[in-house]
């Protein structure tokens, strides 16, 4: 053998030590180019894809092969002794997940009625049920094509003549293995393109944000993957902690640094080899019953997904919605449900769960944000499960198994009070972080605008512009604005969180801001001058006002003085009730036929409430003051009005909170009234509010004023190329 042959076997790296240098590498060139890192993502996503593009065809094949080459009385050994395990362990995730939900302080203004989620049942079927199995591989909907696997490998136990296809899949598995394998020689490459992209792209100020999600997520991950798991298997097995752990280790370790479950599924095999061997196993369809045991463990025993569950009960706190009742319940076992599979399935779970249960959109977006983290902990609690389950079931069915009682009971006796004590320590530590009672009252109008300095508001009771009363008609609107150079802008003064003046008394709110940009926009002078409801129609035709830009129904049943641009919000309906009453409003239906109840309506709400509830006594509310006496003192029951102005009333009045019935009390349309005859107006402000929602300000208005999310302006993540170099800008 040549020389430089003996050298390179000798510094030859073992794939293990080329994993940790792809790692340190793509994460030094990440802080070191920042968002030029971006050029490795496609090289990160084709590694994943190409992993993802074996399991999608492994899955089915070994689950129908390991199935169909096993008799029947094997299959029931097999279920007999696994199902045990298989509840435990999602039992042991599920409680440790409701015991984190009490991390959460209650302070829920949002309730659900009936109808609020009419689609949840309705899509739960299309969603698990196999009903067009080429459509969920298309779409990688795993628990679909697993279940559709198991459906077809029973059929297949029962066959007499099933050789010919047994091999086939035999091969076809053979096939799928032989190219994770050469995946994961190549592996290194890959994982250095998604840490370089990672590092160059990661923004720890979004991370921090949601801290009270992602440090429990990580804790209660590295507690359950290296110790109770491990525990679990060493009070049921003869193994020793240490060889349980190092069996998690080799199966997490890439599986986790890649943020990708299916390339542990090689190493499941091993571990199954390892225990056969271990255990002195001689069993010639050993080699059948792990291609059974491996691709179920893999679809059905990842319970790192069930965080999704977690993540749901987040949101409910961050979003003040509460979930309770039969919603509650439906909700943790569509979890279970939905968790089956991959991580990547767990977003479509997310998407799923988020818009049928009324969360905002932005509710994705704080997904994306935290799973950049999160998602490889949850990888690692699913790997580490899996082991777990393949152990058990494997020394279950040989009947290797030796219970040790004062073990189990050690371990997870002192897991659940260790849990439980940190849970409401920490609660009660965090007492005082909870958020403001009333935020809004502190934010303030988000812009640079030069006009911002420069406009002139003018409150109830103050002295108007002199010539406020006599601005020409003889011209139409969007002609007198540029004549005059000026803009006269009507507002409500106690709206929010549309129109209003905040703790330091500046005119602030959602509507306030548009009315900002649009005098921005227009290179005009801004005034603002206070209406009334019942006056709106004579500002508008008298010329007091151009715009009236605080929340006025689209629908509007004194339209005949005033005309509409397109809505720019659409917002559900929604009851504000006594928390002590919530109960007697839940049922929709009934309120439909109670002809006793007293409705509040403000501004132009009577007519929506006449359609909605017609049998509905409707009482006027004055003035949004008027609405804690009205109530207190029984002269109404509730009062009706939008979602974003019902929860802004309640998080300054925690003694009442929102009912929300979804379709069945329909939406409300909000727009900015201008003149009857303002037609060359209306046509300039429908394609500046196009141009608005397209930019995207109009979202970043609505999540800042409506969820209390500030704003920010896009920078390039800090690298060492850019701030300290200084050799890019």
């Amino acid at each position: 053998m040549k020389p430089w042959a003996r050298k390179a076997i000798k510094f030859k790296i073992s794939l293990t030590k080329q994993i940790l240098l792809a790692i340190l590498l793509g994460s030094f060139l990440g802080v070191l180019l920042g968002p030029l890192c971006s050029v490795f993502e496609p090289i990160g996503k084709a590694f994943i894809m190409f992993i993802q593009m074996v399991i999608l065809l492994y899955i089915p094949s070994s689950i129908i092969h390991g199935l169909g080459s096993t008799r029947p009385t094997v299959a029931r050994t097999l279920l007999k002794k696994g199902w045990i395990f298989f509840l435990f362990i999602w039992l042991i995730v599920l409680s440790t997940v409701y015991l984190l939900n009490l991390l959460f302080p209650r302070i829920n203004i949002l309730f659900s009625g009936t109808g609020a989620h009419s689609s949840f049942e309705a899509n739960f079927l299309n969603y698990l049920v196999p009903e067009n199995p080429v459509y969920d591989l298309v779409n990688n909907i795993v628990p679909a094509i697993a279940i559709f696997a198991i459906i077809i490998g029973i059929a297949v136990m029962h066959l007499t003549h099933k050789e010919p296809l047994i091999s086939l899949l035999e091969r076809v598995n053979s096939t799928m293995e032989q190219i994770l394998k050469g995946i994961t020689i190549v592996s290194p490459i890959g994982i250095f393109a998604i840490f370089a992209n990672f590092a160059g792209k990661i923004q720890f100020h979004e991370l921090y944000k949601l801290n009270f999600y992602i440090i429990p997520m990580i804790v209660i991950a590295l507690v359950l993957s290296f110790w109770l798991l491990p525990a679990l298997v060493i009070s049921c097995t003869p193994l020793k902690f240490r060889e349980v752990i190092r069996d998690i280790r080799s199966s997490c370790f890439l599986a986790f640094v890649i943020g990708s479950p299916s390339i542990a599924i090689p190493f499941l095999y091993k571990t199954v080899n390892k225990h056969a061997e271990q255990f002195d196993i001689k069993d010639k369809e050993l080699h059948n019953t792990a291609q059974m045991i491996v691709p179920i463990t893999y679809t059905f025993t990842q319970v790192g997904n069930l965080f999704i569950l977690f993540f749901i009960m987040f949101l409910s706190y961050y979003f003040s919605s509460q979930l309770e009742g039969f919603a509650q319940t439906l909700i943790g076992f569509m979890s279970i449900i939905m968790s089956f599979g991959g991580p990547e399935l767990a977003i479509n779970s997310i998407s799923f769960l988020t818009s049928t249960l009324g969360f905002p959109d932005t509710a994705m977006d704080i997904y994306d944000n935290a799973s950049i983290i999160t998602q490889n902990f949850q990888i690692l609690i699913s790997v580490a499960s899996m082991v777990t389950f393949v152990t058990l079931l494997l020394l279950a069915y040989y009947k290797r198994l030796s219970f040790n009682a004062s073990l189990f009971f050690r371990h997870f006796f002192t897991f659940f009070l260790l849990l439980t004590i940190s849970v409401f320590a920490t609660k009660y530590l965090l007492q005082e972080h909870r958020p403001e009672a009333n935020p809004s009252a502190n934010l303030t109008i988000q812009t640079d605008y030069p006009i911002a300095s420069s406009a002139k508001v003018y409150k109830i009771g103050e002295k108007l512009p002199p010539d406020i009363h006599s601005r020409r008609s003889d011209i139409g609107t969007l002609e007198r604005i540029y004549a005059t150079n000026t803009l006269y802008v009507g507002y409500h003064p106690t709206l929010p969180p549309f129109s209003y003046f905040n703790s330091q008394g500046e005119l602030v709110g959602y509507n306030i801001t548009f009315a900002y940009k649009l005098a921005h926009d227009m290179g005009v002078h801004l005034v603002f001058i206070p209406f009334l409801y019942e006056n709106l129609g004579i500002d508008l035709r008298s010329n007091s006002i151009d715009i009236a830009m605080s929340p006025i129904l689209l629908a509007d049943a004194k339209a005949g003085s005033l005309n509409f641009p397109h809505y720019y919000l659409s917002t559900p309906n929604v009851l504000i009730v006594s928390r002590m009453r919530k109960e007697e409003f839940r049922n929709f239906q009934d309120l439909k036929k109670n002809p006793y109840l007293t409705i509040g309506v403000i501004g132009f709400y009577q007519e929506v409430l006449d359609r909605i509830l017609p049998k509905a006594q409707a009482v006027p509310v004055e003035h949004i003051e008027h609405i804690n006496h009205l109530l207190t003192t029984g002269k109404i029951d509730a009062v009706f009005w939008t979602k974003e102005q019902g929860i802004e009333y309640c998080r300054s009045h925690p003694d009442y909170v929102v009912m929300d019935y979804g379709s069945q009390a329909g939406n409300s349309f909000l727009a900015y009234p201008v003149k009857y005859d303002a037609f060359a107006f209306i046509f300039f402000l429908n394609r500046w509010m196009t141009i608005q929602e397209n930019i995207g300000f109009s979202k970043e208005q609505y999540q800042y004023w409506m969820l209390g999310q500030p704003p920010q302006k896009k920078e390039p993540r800090w690298s060492l190329m850019r701030n300290v170099f200084h050799l890019i800008k």
